[in-house]
């Protein structure tokens, strides 16, 4: 066999070992960006009534998403949807003492009851801030 012959056969070797590490990258890379929920905590806002501007935030997600993740996924949210020096916010975080701390409840698309919940409101409107206290009872206020 001619000796260029060979380095083209070597060469072809070594690109399709190229070809196929990308493309295990690639497939790894968009398998995590399909299945995001399964391996991080999404925060999810819901409105407490349309009279009030009190939202409450809870994490929901996949087997990383225990009680430490979640807590995790709601004050690094709130840190970021809520600048300080824009608007003033008060809230307040609260356990959910029924849950154990590593909980993965993953069935059949259910993802179950938040570990931890907050309430964030404007420290502006005093209606939104007796309601805020109501609900978080004896957990610790915190102002951002």
């Amino acid at each position: 066999m001619n000796p260029l012959t060979k380095r083209f056969i070597v060469l072809f070797k070594y690109t399709i070992i190229c070809l196929l590490a990308i493309a295990a990258v690639e497939y790894f890379k968009y398998s995590t960006k399909i299945h995001y929920d399964w391996f991080h905590c999404t925060p999810v806002y819901e409105p407490i009534s349309s009279s009030n501007n009190i939202q409450k935030i809870f994490a929901v997600g996949g087997p990383s998403c225990d009680k430490r993740g979640q807590i995790k996924t709601i004050i690094k949210r709130i840190g970021r949807d809520f600048p300080v020096n824009t608007e003033r916010k008060s809230f307040c975080v609260i356990e959910n003492k029924s849950l154990p701390y590593k909980h993965y409840p993953i069935e059949n698309g259910n993802k179950g009851e938040p570990g931890y919940y907050a309430f964030i409101a404007s420290t502006g409107d005093h209606d939104d801030m007796e309601i805020l206290a109501d609900l978080c009872q004896s957990a610790s206020m915190f102002n951002i």
